[in-house]
């Protein structure tokens, strides 16, 4: 592998993120770029797809063999994505507001700030007011259009992240750009380091580059490896497949008790999770790498974006911390940046009220994704994100050694499963109420035996 491309080339990074500082970007490989360079983890991710493909082969002979010819069927492909064109309408319409309006309305506000003493403040507000009816705007117009077409899952999870995305995106750049409009002009003779209202090639660069915090200048490499980027993309629609594969013919069967079964017992309940879970490690190794490095690294050597570090080696963190700081660099920046960084100037240093409003924000915004795309409201995921990720985080601040890391790789699927089944149930006892029960009557039902037996 060439990592010394030119000079802003993408080299080896061996320093841990203890080191890395939040918003800081420099030419660097991807951590799973890195390890698949050593022969023994190339081994084994061709050992998963070994396994993968005997998986789809199993059911490829298993239909040969029952019907004489393949019986693959896209239904639940073509149920997820339908009404695509009303996606793309959405999506188009959110990216030409979050490009021009977002753009232009905070150059006019830095363009035009020539008053002083209270005028200016009074000026400042009255756009800081608009700002955020834009925000609310860009929250409440795609839910709006999510709920009046009733898009089914995947087209409505493809808006809602889209809308997150932007949303993060937009508040970076109005964030840094009047930043630097209301701090002091930066002396630096270097243009590229100065302190004027920013580019529009510049922001534009910035909506699809694979980071949510903005720089007028990022870390480029001097060629688009072409190969890569195929090769990317193709592993990602591969990934893709997988998923449907496991999903159709691995979970929807466990889904389909929920909808069916009248008679819901506990013993049940926890078989269908246990169902769940071996799938969906497959289905999470598959999203991980699907997303983190093919999609990511794609759209990276696509656009020249030198700094490959989206993620770290959060499989071996030893504490809750480390975990949550290194699973998703990319969020955790724009948490750290935008929400812990500023809320700590506001507690004059103080810790604790920042990182609960982090936790709580994250954990609202995944609530909020799956609310929509479920069509209802069942905090579940809040719950386990939100409240139990806040107590791992202040009960187990420190490493605690590997048995933490094994807790964390067991409680993962597990979780994942959980809360997929749960809703699953809601979603069958709020559509088929008849003859069916809450999962709390039968924790219930399941106690009040038990007091009988006894």
């Amino acid at each position: 592998m060439n990592t010394h491309r030119d000079s802003g080339s993408i080299n080896t990074s061996k320093s841990s993120t203890k080191h890395r500082k939040t918003g800081e970007f420099v030419a660097r490989e991807s951590l799973f770029t890195e390890l698949f360079c050593i022969s023994h983890i190339n081994c084994v991710r061709n050992g998963f797809i070994a396994g993968f493909i005997l998986m789809v082969l199993r059911h490829l002979v298993d239909d040969l063999l029952h019907y004489g010819r393949l019986n693959w069927t896209f239904e639940l492909l073509f149920l997820a994505f339908g009404q695509l064109h009303i996606v793309i309408i959405i999506w188009s319409i959110m990216t030409l507001c979050t490009t021009f309006i977002v753009y232009y309305g905070t150059y006019i506000w830095a363009n035009n700030r020539k008053f002083s003493g209270t005028s200016l403040k009074l000026y400042d507000i009255i756009w800081l007011l608009i700002y955020i009816c834009y925000i609310m705007g860009l929250l409440i117009i795609p839910y709006w259009q999510v709920n009046k077409y009733q898009l089914p899952f995947a087209c409505a999870t493809t808006v809602i992240l889209e809308q997150l995305r932007q949303l993060m995106k937009t508040h970076s750049f109005v964030r840094e750009n009047a930043g630097k409009i209301i701090s002091q002009p930066n002396k630096s003779t270097d243009p590229l380091l100065s302190s004027e209202f920013s580019h529009f090639n510049q922001y534009l660069y910035f909506l699809y580059a694979p980071t949510l915090i903005f720089r007028d200048v990022y870390p480029r490499t001097s060629t688009i490896r072409w190969n890569v980027v195929f090769k990317m993309f193709g592993q990602y629609l591969t990934c893709g497949f997988l998923v449907y594969h496991i999903l159709a013919y691995s979970w929807m069967p466990v889904f389909a008790r929920c909808f069916t079964e009248t008679d819901l017992t506990l013993k049940s309940a926890i078989t269908s999770i246990f169902d769940l879970i071996l799938p969906g490690v497959l289905i999470i190794i598959l999203c991980y790498y699907g997303f983190f490095y093919c999609w990511l690294i794609g759209f990276a050597e696509l656009l020249r974006f030198a700094d490959r570090m989206f993620h770290a080696d959060w499989w071996n963190s030893a504490s809750s911390v480390t975990f949550w700081r290194t699973w998703n660099i990319i969020v955790h920046d724009w948490l750290y940046a935008y929400v812990y960084e500023d809320l700590s100037k506001l507690c004059s240093g103080k810790k604790t009220l920042p990182i609960i409003c982090v936790t709580i924000l994250s954990a609202i915004l995944h609530e909020y994704w799956l609310t929509i795309v479920s069509g209802i409201f069942y905090p579940v995921l809040f719950v386990w994100y939100g409240l139990f990720g806040m107590l791992l985080r202040f009960a187990f601040p420190r490493s605690k050694g590997p048995l933490w890391s094994l807790f964390f790789l067991l409680m993962i699927p597990v979780y994942f499963a959980t809360v997929a089944y749960l809703y699953a149930l809601e979603m069958s006892i709020r559509y088929f109420p008849w003859n069916r029960q809450t999962f709390e009557n039968v924790m219930v039902k399941n106690g009040n035996e038990s007091k009988v037996d006894l």
